[in-house]
């Protein structure tokens, strides 16, 4: 059975916390459930304990980065957990690093407002059947 946007749970993983709050509230206004990281190994934890159906994720963080904490939510084999990277770091930087097969979607922060991400969120949620295609935001 599909899912509304009223139970989505979102993971917002983000260092700059003015940044994570501004997505946070963009998403809480359209009815997500936001939980929010802002470093690699609180988002892991959060990713195992609050089962989110998406996360954005961002690259260059402290301590933990994007990179390993995508490999760990790819380990769970059983749950497929669709992953936007949100950064800015360019397409080129980004491959370098790691396969854009185990990626759902590549945004770079300055060129998109919150309600694009919005947007394109919402878009990976109908395309991985998580929302119908008819939900409308």
């Amino acid at each position: 059975m599909f899912k509304t946007l009223k139970n989505i749970k979102i993971l917002i993983v983000e260092d700059d916390k003015d940044i994570c709050e501004l997505y946070a509230i963009t998403f809480m206004r359209k009815g997500f459930t936001v939980y929010t990281a802002f470093d690699g190994r609180s988002a892991i934890t959060k990713h195992q304990n609050k089962k989110p159906d998406i996360i954005l994720l961002d690259i260059m963080m402290p301590n933990v980065d994007g990179y390993q904490v995508l490999k760990e939510v790819r380990k769970d084999v059983n749950c497929y957990v669709p992953v936007i990277m949100l950064t800015n770091l360019d397409a080129t930087d980004f491959s370098r690093e790691a396969d854009f097969g185990n990626i759902d979607a590549y945004l770079i922060k300055s060129h998109h407002s919150p309600s694009e991400v919005v947007e394109k969120t919402v878009e990976v949620l109908k395309l991985n059947k998580i929302i119908d295609e008819s939900v409308e935001f």
